[in-house]
């Protein structure tokens, strides 16, 4: 799935001046197992899938060679593949296109019983979850999403979300195309919300029994769902611009003949309307297949009017067609395959819908119109020079605050090497002569622990500085693939020693691959590496008379996760805490769910997205900002000169000792 940010908006908009991208529609199949009906039967499965895009009918012999015995499409999935996976390796590229601005369809095709519903509920399903996580990933944008609901039944348009039967009118719009008349449309709050219209939509749906299927489709359902987006850097601004592109998911009634569904009265009713307005549609495909060339009959039905765009307009479609294998559907089967061969020789052009709000536009026009007056009433020669000495001071005042700031670091530079010169002094003079007196409190949540270590990790700086490795690195151009290896392993060493969350998310969110921070990550790795060579040789230190070890480092780690886990009700609403438990795989019916999110963070190192995630909610417990060297200098890294205190021969200096 990719991410729109502000240059992807701007290519964006360029895509749509250019034109609209040509690409053919995307042909899948799915062959589901014998039904249960049909193992009593005793039926012959016909059907099988030799591989991933071929589909193969085993009984060709018989009928000598009238009909081809293989098909081949973009993808094949066999009976014992999950609707998931249709989804994740065939559906789902095209369906989040919306949320890059461009429309997209997803419909289902075949006869009746082949099992379109229930891939069609399961596609929507995960569709909609897929897009709320895209949702939550990208906070950089502002997302509407609205959601509408109707069914096509013998020909009448009803609106699923609405309790009022009145059939609908079809209206043919300039800018929009065909659109359906007062259809309701709700503005989803979240993913129950759109659950629950889901729940309204197949209580209102016409559902019928046949001999071939007990809860038989006998109308034709498309749900709608409208993405907008605007990115929240532009809101408010004079440039601002929304993507809005709508994603429709088309459960079609499944065709039937009457000899086998044994319909009669309603039931053969309404049959015929489904046979006609899918006749219609594959005659629609079917010319589209050949070309564009000559009248397409789409308004022979309300169908195929309405589904024009993902037939040959502005949308990505995906068609999925959905198999019986049984031996007595093999003419069924073939007709679906048929219809499956020229729908993927259809081609569609797809744009990106960038569009620019009301708002937005009147406050251009504004300001164009008093520019344009501007220039009226000022020569052109004085308003260039005007914005030329504005300029000057603009350069002047930058180039001013580059030398203060260059002034600055020079000070802090000169300043820790001092410090440092100081410090290794006072180890040399001491290290033979010292011995630990108990001198500071032992905290619960291990603050001493982490303190100690990040003071001890300071005094590393001058061989960091020192180091010609150092300055190679931060000379190097490849200084991004050496800052990933450094990070990696420092995270691999927290998790080994035991050190604290907030430490690790500070570190992991102030010190993000810029060149000037390797001399913090390398001192940080020395002193991870030290620690676990201590812990490994069953080195222990002292603090206030109690020993610290890494049993003891672990429980102070799980105090911590405790304590983060008391912040979660203090810090994020219910609803928060809701989306945070459905988003880490927590069960809302479950104990202590605030409990088991902290003892998920930070426990899967070699994920880097869960990192980040897990690094994101820590900062918003202890509402961490990123606030440049003022916090660098938390972590015992700043390269300024500390208030002078009283020495200490505890823990932290045998530490220092040994680094």
């Amino acid at each position: 799935m990719g991410e729109i940010s502000g240059e992807e908006l701007t290519k964006l908009e360029k895509m749509q001046v250019m034109g609209a991208r040509e690409e053919k529609i995307l042909v899948l199949v799915r062959l589901r197992p014998l039904s249960e009906k049909e193992v009593v039967a005793n039926e012959v499965a016909d059907w099988e899938c030799i591989n991933d895009t071929t589909i193969l009918y085993r009984n060709s012999l018989r009928e000598g060679s009238l009909f081809p015995s293989a098909y081949t499409f973009d993808r094949v999935f066999r009976g014992d593949c999950s609707t998931r996976q249709v989804h994740e390796e065939g559906t789902k590229q095209i369906a989040l296109s919306v949320v890059s601005g461009i429309n997209s369809s997803i419909f289902a095709y075949g006869q009746t019983s082949s099992g379109k519903t229930y891939t069609m509920n399961g596609i929507t399903e995960q569709t909609v979850a897929d897009i709320f996580d895209y949702i939550n990933k990208h906070e950089e944008r502002a997302f509407v999403l609205k959601f509408s609901a109707i069914e096509i039944y013998n020909e009448a348009i009803r609106d699923l979300l609405s309790s009022d039967n009145t059939p609908l009118r079809l209206r043919d719009d300039p800018e929009r195309g065909t659109i359906v008349e007062k259809v309701m449309e709700e503005t989803l709050r979240d993913w129950n919300h759109f659950n629950d219209l889901v729940s309204i939509c197949e209580a209102q749906r016409q559902i019928g029994e046949t001999s071939l299927n007990e809860r038989s489709s006998r109308s034709h359902q498309i749900l709608r769902l409208t993405v907008e987006s605007s990115a929240r850097e532009f809101l408010g601004k004079d440039n601002s611009t929304t993507l809005a592109a709508s994603v429709n998911f088309v459960d079609l009634a499944g065709s039937e003949r009457a000899s086998q569904s044994l319909s009669a009265g309603t039931r053969l009713k309404e049959g015929c309307h489904i046979n006609r307005s899918l006749l219609t549609l594959g005659t629609v495909i079917r010319k589209l297949s050949k070309g564009r060339n000559g009248h397409i009959n789409y308004r022979d039905s309300k169908l195929t009017r309405i589904l024009q765009p993902a037939l040959g307009g502005n949308a990505r479609t995906a068609i999925i067609c959905t198999l019986s294998p049984a031996r007595s559907h093999v003419e069924q089967t073939r007709n679906t395959l048929l219809f499956a061969c020229c729908a993927k020789e259809v081609t569609t052009k797809a744009q990106v819908n960038v569009v620019m709000s009301d708002k937005a536009l009147v406050k251009h026009l504004q300001k164009e119109l008093a520019r344009l007056e501007n220039e009226l009433r000022c020569p052109a020669t004085a308003s260039s020079n005007c914005d030329y000495a504005a300029l000057l001071r603009k350069k002047d005042l930058q180039i001013e605050k580059m030398g203060k700031e260059i002034r600055e670091l020079t000070k802090q530079r000169d300043l820790a090497q001092s410090r440092v010169e100081d410090l290794l002094r006072l180890v040399g003079d001491d290290r033979d002569t010292r011995k630990p007196v108990p001198e500071e409190t032992w905290d619960d949540d291990c603050s001493e622990l982490e303190s100690s270590l990040v003071d001890s990790a300071g005094r590393n700086v001058k061989d960091v500085a020192l180091d010609p490795m150092q300055e190679s690195v931060g000379d190097s151009t490849d200084w991004p693939v050496e800052f990933a290896r450094l990070q990696k392993r420092i995270i691999e060493l927290w998790q080994a020693c035991n050190v604290p969350l907030i430490h690790r998310t500070y570190f992991f969110l102030l010190f993000r691959g810029d060149p000037t921070d390797s001399i913090y990550m390398e001192v940080e790795l020395r002193r991870l590496t030290f620690m676990k060579e201590m812990f490994a040789d069953g080195g222990q230190a002292v603090a206030n008379g109690r020993t610290i070890t890494l049993a003891s480092s672990l429980k102070a780690l799980q105090r911590e996760r405790e304590k983060l886990s008391r912040l979660m009700r203090r810090r994020f609403s219910e609803e928060a805490r809701e989306r945070l438990f459905e988003k880490w795989g927590i069960g809302l019916g479950t104990k202590r769910r605030r409990l088991q999110l902290a003892n998920r963070l930070w426990s899967e190192i070699e994920d880097m997205d869960h990192v980040m995630e897990s690094a994101s909610i820590i900062a918003k417990l202890v509402r961490f900002t990123e606030q440049g060297h003022a916090l660098k200098g938390m972590l015992g890294l700043s390269f300024s000169t500390p208030p002078s205190r009283r020495r200490s021969f505890g823990w932290k200096n045998s530490m220092a000792s040994l680094l």
